[in-house]
């Protein structure tokens, strides 16, 4: 079986926009816990549809670089040893 990581880059991304965990917590109403938290993680938390907009729109505000983050920028997706079958040649 394969596995596939979704690899959560918050803390790569803050860090090239020059951007600050209370900066961040301010914008997004919650506390600088838990952008800490958010931060930390490897993987993509869990978290809904909005929440991943609000990030990106207040990392584009929030930015020194002045440059747009959209949600591709904080993601990257890892398969990990995908084997490929083609059903196609079985008949």
């Amino acid at each position: 079986m394969t596995q596939t990581l979704i690899r959560w880059k918050l803390s790569e991304v803050m860090a090239r926009h020059r951007v600050q965990a209370k900066d961040l917590a301010d914008y997004l109403g919650v506390s600088d816990n838990a952008v800490s938290g958010l931060r930390k993680a490897e993987v993509m938390p869990r978290i809904d549809g909005n929440r991943l907009e609000q990030i990106c729109v207040g990392i584009t505000r929030l930015s020194k670089i002045n440059e747009r983050v959209g949600p591709y920028d904080l993601l990257e997706y890892i398969p990990e040893d995908l084997e490929v079958s083609d059903d196609r040649n079985r008949a």
